[in-house]
């Protein structure tokens, strides 16, 4: 019996991981396509709108964008070498060793016009009929 609930287990977490890079690799090409953005420059422009003042330090951003602090530098300034003018970096006023990143209205403008696209995907992906339990399942998972 125990072999089969830990089958199910593996089962499952392979399931769920295989669902989750589907839906990352046509988050990715979407985005690609439509806003030449990869998802997790999405993210870095996603954040920093829901951030006060729209800015943030690189090291805020590490966590929340999944990568470490040289590939987050990396990332803003593969951003700002593009030139699209959608992020800005300024020194902190109170700690001149940190760096702020902030979201420029180009940004802005560049997030909500992806933010349709990624929730239009994600409705396509996710049944509506099935999104409410699924969020209430990950919401208790994510609290254990």
């Amino acid at each position: 019996m125990k072999n089969n609930l830990e089958d199910e287990l593996i089962t499952s977490w392979l399931s769920l991981t295989h669902i989750q890079m589907n839906v990352a690799n046509e988050l990715e090409a979407r985005l690609q396509e439509n806003y030449q953005l990869s998802l997790k420059e999405f993210y870095l422009l996603l954040f920093l709108s829901e951030a006060p003042e729209q800015k943030l330090k690189l090291q805020q951003l590490e966590s929340m964008v999944g990568l470490s602090q040289s590939a987050v530098s990396r990332l803003v300034s593969r951003f700002e070498a593009k030139g699209c003018g959608a992020l800005e970096r300024k020194s902190c006023d109170a700690d001149r060793r940190s760096i702020y990143t902030s979201l420029t209205p180009i940004g802005q403008s560049k997030v909500d016009r992806a933010r349709v696209t990624v929730n239009e995907v994600l409705a396509e992906v996710f049944p509506q009929s099935e999104t409410a339990q699924l969020l209430e399942q990950l919401a208790r998972l994510k609290q254990q």
